[in-house]
């Protein structure tokens, strides 16, 4: 069952890359061409609650500080849909005080590096909306955040903290909770 999931969650993902568009060099896909298929891909693997997002509103991914991304993650979501919505990627810049609302827009929200010392706010302000937090953060899933990505070698790897997506009202999917690390909070 995990060999079947990992090809799965595999194959959706080597067929996003290959559509992704030009590739760094000869057989080489960069880091974040492949993070942004992640954050893609995380849209088929996670289910929002009912009624979180109205019929007429595109699924968002948004970037809080720096954008690592450049044009990858557009052309991995361009023309692709999540759950009959289409996708829009939104650069909402750097945190500041009273953007809570703001990134309660997101259904994903990839919290760059340059954000790391304030991850504590950021994460108070979207407690209790249904938001996907994402993050290269170092101790990400540890500080509340639900997905955080690592690097093995030239293998991109994922910690998951699934209580902190049942908080927010995620529902993660076997198939993905079996390619994660899994995170266990102690509460």
């Amino acid at each position: 069952m995990k060999n079947q999931a990992i090809k799965i969650l595999s194959l959706s993902l080597g067929l996003l890359l290959l559509a992704a568009g030009p590739k760094p060099a000869a057989g080489e896909v960069s880091e974040y061409a492949v993070k942004a298929a992640y954050l893609f891909n995380f849209t088929q693997f996670v289910r929002w609650p009912e009624g979180s997002l109205d019929d007429a509103s595109p699924f968002v991914i948004g970037i809080l500080g720096d954008d690592p991304f450049g044009a990858a993650l557009d052309a991995a979501v361009q023309g692709k849909s999540s759950g009959g919505h289409s996708l829009k990627v939104k650069r909402l810049g750097g945190f500041s005080a009273g953007m809570g609302a703001k990134l309660a827009h997101c259904q994903v929200l990839f919290i760059s590096y340059s954000e790391k010392d304030q991850v504590k706010d950021i994460l108070q302000a979207l407690k209790g909306a249904a938001v996907l937090t994402v993050s290269e953060i170092d101790q990400f899933p540890v500080k509340g955040g639900v997905i955080q990505f690592d690097q093995e070698g030239q293998k991109i790897t994922l910690t998951l903290n699934e209580s902190a997506a049942k908080k927010a009202g995620l529902s993660v999917s076997s198939q993905l909770l079996q390619v994660a690390k899994l995170y266990k909070s102690e509460e």
